[in-house]
């Protein structure tokens, strides 16, 4: 193995061990009560090295998500015409657990559910994943993306991704929670076209 090869395991690794560290302690202690100093001990890295991966405490309470919703920004931008919204969402829940490990999975739902303060808290993907999804919303419903519509919809999807993240027994075997979510999208999607054909 190169030395190029070594050195991204490397990083990788001490990456991911102040991730889970500081998503342990969160959960644990609480995020205001944690320090970085602490996520340093408990990663086992310098307080120095903590900050060269996270600039600060908040971007590492939030990195998973963030990737998760990188994930989802690449399937709402990679929208196209007769797509479906509702078969958007289902892919993106049905293929999102593989991209994250059981324990990392673990920890952060214990983290969110420990710090409601973290639910919704902002990262740099939240305003173009909020943008690429209001736009494929616009689109299914055929309205401006200003419309009320689109934001309820929006809404329901957040709330959507929320719970997901939460659930610490999600069973990746299991479809049946995916079943209740595409029901309730169709249905919230069916609602709101009849609402406007109503007009």
């Amino acid at each position: 193995m190169d030395a190029v090869s070594l050195r991204e395991r490397s990083k990788e690794r001490r990456y991911r061990a102040i991730l889970l560290a500081g998503m342990r302690l969160f959960a644990e202690q609480g995020y205001e009560a944690t320090t970085v100093a602490q996520i340093a001990r408990e990663a086992e890295v310098s307080t120095r090295s903590v900050s060269a991966y996270f600039p600060t405490k908040l971007h590492i309470a939030t990195a998973s998500s963030a990737a998760a919703a990188h994930r989802l920004m690449g399937a709402f931008s990679s929208w196209g015409p007769g797509s479906s919204l509702v078969d958007l969402v289902d892919r993106w829940l049905r293929d999102e657990p593989s991209f994250v490990p059981d324990e990392e999975w673990r920890t952060r739902a214990a983290m969110l559910q420990r710090n409601p303060v973290l639910h919704g808290a902002g990262t740099d993907e939240t305003a173009p994943l909020a943008a690429a999804a209001a736009t494929a919303i616009a689109d299914e419903l055929d309205v401006d993306p200003d419309d009320p519509a689109v934001h309820v919809v929006l809404g329901i999807i957040s709330g959507v991704v929320l719970r997901f993240e939460l659930m610490t027994g999600y069973d990746r075997e299991s479809g049946d929670a995916l079943v209740l979510v595409r029901a309730a999208l169709s249905g919230a999607l069916t609602a709101l076209r009849r609402v406007r054909e109503d007009r």
